[in-house]
């Protein structure tokens, strides 16, 4: 008779195993490949190599695949789905294909890996890599963008070694590989890929990834999801999903951007405006003009935290408090009301009734009818400084110090999940309802808190998160896209199959 192999105590080694390896319970393998889709700088090009289906070409932020087929970018890897855990794939110095096998090998500084597209899932390897290749143009070649761009930014050909950019920038050619069908895939520096018709001397510029990937803040408009964060030495990364199309804003090539510091992002119809350090930018997202208001345009200070619009005005949170400016053109106007002057104004958040603003003080609420407020009781339990906000039909979510705080709208009750108890004592960086779920960027991780089910769930690195440190969430339809402090990951929270 078949018996159940039993271990200590008495107990079924598969609880035993169960016990003794969490791990396998909660690794990647319980999601599909494409659940947690990473994107981080994709900019330097190292490797480049051909399949019968996919380019597949290394680079300092990951794996990027052109599907032959298609002729679309298929999603990038970044983390890779491991058999347990996440595989850090950027900064990969080589890619090889494995024709006998149909698999891809990848040498990262972590060590070397191998794809398997059955399992679709990375195991470490010993493979012998191929060294890159690189090449020049002899000939003279047309270079043109793949779509309609913000800042309708060209490139043309440099010498055989390098192609230049309108801003007289010299970018070397790296890398290349040649398909069957005549293209060349050639790796620029700084930029990304240059797919070149090498029969009608045609290319196509792909610039690819994040232009800074410390994400602070996220807003989408005319298609474009907007990207900016702490990236001093990057700006605002523009990204079209359904496109592949990126592009970005740089401070020292745009007159209206004073900083890559961004804190905040809001859009309205055709325009964004970004929260910078050194004061509020509008910028066009048909052709990148703009302006900046400042301290002397009428501000509280040049130091901005947070935007908010409903397309007749734009409010900004200073250091210093807040201003309103009325659209397109301002003034700049103040806020006197005591409470908000001289305090600092962190987070935003507007419905039809009131502006909600968070403070290093508490959570501020402005009739905008009779322009009077004050700040809110502290009911629920967590108090302190207001890091995360947001506002919806009945409800206000705030992230404070010591918690996660619920205020309804029409009664005030308050409901309150203290950061110890709920978040294993971490910092809240933003907040967002979704149907019935509440996820909270954290420094631990993304929190989702399922009300129907009354229970709170856990994402981190191990799952797919391609940091913990969590500072911004945008809903895309059936996607969160995740901002953090190493670049952003796309999440499918809709998943039928779900069971988290």
């Amino acid at each position: 008779m078949w018996k159940i192999p039993l271990g200590r105590n008495g107990l079924p080694f598969i609880m035993w195993a169960a016990l003794l390896f969490p791990a396998l319970v909660r690794g990647q393998l319980k999601y599909d490949e494409k659940v947690w889709v990473s994107f981080a700088d994709f900019r330097q090009v190292t490797d480049v190599a051909i399949s019968p289906k996919f380019i597949y070409i290394s680079t300092s932020g990951g794996v990027l695949r052109w599907d032959l087929y298609k002729k679309v970018w298929d999603s990038p890897w970044v983390i890779g789905r491991g058999q347990v855990t996440g595989i850090d794939l950027r900064g990969v110095l080589n890619v090889d294909y494995l024709s006998t096998d149909d698999k891809v090998a990848v040498l990262t500084s972590r060590g070397a890996f191998l794809y398997d597209p059955i399992a679709r899932y990375w195991i470490p390897t010993q493979h012998s890599f191929t060294p890159p290749v690189g090449t020049e143009i002899v000939q003279g070649i047309f270079i043109e963008s793949p779509g309609v761009t913000v800042t309708g930014r060209n490139y043309f050909l440099q010498g055989r070694n390098a192609v230049m950019d309108r801003e007289l920038h010299s970018h070397a050619l790296g890398p290349f590989a040649t398909d069957d069908w005549g293209f060349w895939w050639l790796g620029v520096n700084g930029v990304g890929v240059l797919q070149l018709d090498s029969r009608m001397l045609r290319a196509t510029m792909w610039e690819m990834g994040l232009y800074g990937t410390d994400l602070r803040a996220m807003a989408r408009g005319d298609g474009w999801v907007i990207l900016g964060g702490n990236n001093p030495d990057g700006g605002i990364s523009l990204w079209k999903e359904e496109a592949s199309l990126w592009d970005h804003l740089e401070p020292r090539y745009n007159a209206s951007l004073q900083s890559g510091v961004i804190r905040d992002l809001t859009t309205y119809d055709h325009q964004a405006y970004a929260a910078t350090e050194y004061g509020v930018t509008q910028f066009d997202l048909r052709n990148g003009s703009g302006r900046t208001w400042r301290l002397a345009e009428g501000l509280w200070s040049n130091s901005t935290n947070a935007v908010v619009t409903d397309g007749d005005t734009l409010w900004v949170g200073t250091e210093n408090g807040v201003n309103f400016i009325p659209l397109p053109k301002g003034p700049a106007k103040r806020v006197n009301v005591e409470g908000l002057k001289n305090t600092n104004c962190t987070r935003l958040a507007l419905d039809p009734q009131a502006l909600w603003v968070g403070t290093d003080l508490g959570l501020f609420r402005l009739d905008r009818a009779s322009g009077e407020g004050g700040y809110m009781d502290e009911e629920s339990g967590v108090g302190g400084p207001v890091t995360a906000l947001f506002s919806g039909a009945t409800e206000i979510w705030a992230g404070r110090y010591t918690g996660l705080q619920m205020i309804k709208k029409g009664d005030s009750e308050q409901a309150g999940f203290p950061t110890q108890a709920f978040f294993g004592g971490a910092m809240i960086f933003a907040v967002l309802p979704v149907d019935s779920l509440v996820f909270v960027g954290t420094d631990h991780g993304l929190w989702k808190y399922d009300r129907y089910r009354n229970r709170w769930h856990q994402y981190q690195k191990e799952d797919g998160l391609i940091s913990n440190r969590v500072f911004s969430l945008l809903q895309d339809g059936d996607y969160i896209l995740i901002g953090t402090a190493e670049g952003v990951t796309r999440f499918y929270w809709n998943d039928p199959s779900r069971v988290d």
